[in-house]
């Protein structure tokens, strides 16, 4: 009896660890990693980039006290994968001394994937955008 519990919590253990890497994402370490800055309802010029980079989107923090917030509504995933959640900018860190919000993505392969950002109110099931933002980032080898 003490030989079939030993097997078994051996084989949970073993079960575990090959099971615990598989929900986290990838840590990607990309060699460069190239800033563009949008501004709402303003076309951005195509962006740029190689293998093994990224691209960090900074965009202007919604009004203080506002319940809009930034959303992805458009990316070739195929393309750029986004490295994590967005993350607020402090206001010293920007050229017009503005908070603002930044959002990163990972070259995977070579292609062209159009990001476009809209500023909505999650509160409304059908929002029109406050504002919106673009870029047409090509990967290149």
């Amino acid at each position: 009896m003490k030989l079939n519990s030993l097997c078994l919590c051996l084989a949970a253990l073993s079960l575990g660890a090959a099971f615990s890497g598989c929900e986290s994402a990838p840590q990607r370490q990309p060699r460069t990693t190239r800033t563009v800055v949008l501004a709402p309802d303003h076309p951005a010029p195509d962006t740029e980039i190689g293998l093994v980079s990224a691209i960090r989107l900074v965009l202007p923090a919604p009004a203080e006290g506002s319940s809009k917030i930034w959303e992805i509504v458009s990316n070739n995933n195929k393309v750029l994968d986004q490295m994590g959640p967005m993350k607020a900018v402090p206001a010293g860190e920007t050229a017009d001394g503005k908070p603002a919000i930044a959002f990163s993505f990972y070259a995977l392969r070579p292609g062209k994937s159009v990001l476009r950002f809209d500023l909505l109110d999650p509160r409304l099931s059908e929002a029109v955008p406050a504002a919106t933002c673009a870029v047409t980032v090509r990967v290149v080898e």
